[in-house]
């Protein structure tokens, strides 16, 4: 049920820790892990950081940062749009990823009482 993949130990529930990962040579490296107050990212922030992260940092070239922000009405240009997954690594625990060979995601503490509890 929970995936238990790499979530920080620095997890806290004040914070929402922010992580993006880049495959290269048949693996994932992690190019970029932050923390931000909860209180100064609201969900549509948060949504819109994820994809900025994975744009910037995948070296995407201008066509291909258009044809993720376009709708699907017509054919030119094409639309791609963002991949977005949702999972809970631990319990009380709620991750957002978007992207793919450049993925960003987002963990944040949404159950305090679940959180690392002894015993599991």
């Amino acid at each position: 049920m929970y995936e238990e993949y790499k979530l920080c130990e620095r997890l806290d529930p004040s914070s929402v820790c922010v992580v993006v990962e880049q495959y290269g040579d048949g693996a994932f490296s992690q190019i970029f892990h932050t923390h931000i107050p909860k209180s100064k990212l609201s969900e549509d922030a948060r949504r819109h950081l994820l994809q900025a992260l994975v744009v910037g940092l995948s070296r995407m070239g201008p066509d291909s940062i258009v044809s993720h922000y376009v709708n699907k009405r017509g054919k030119e240009p094409s639309a791609t749009p963002f991949m977005w997954h949702t999972a809970y690594p631990e319990p009380g625990v709620l991750r957002s990823y978007c992207g793919t060979n450049t993925k960003a995601w987002s963990d944040q503490i949404i159950n305090k009482s679940l959180f690392r509890q002894s015993g599991r």
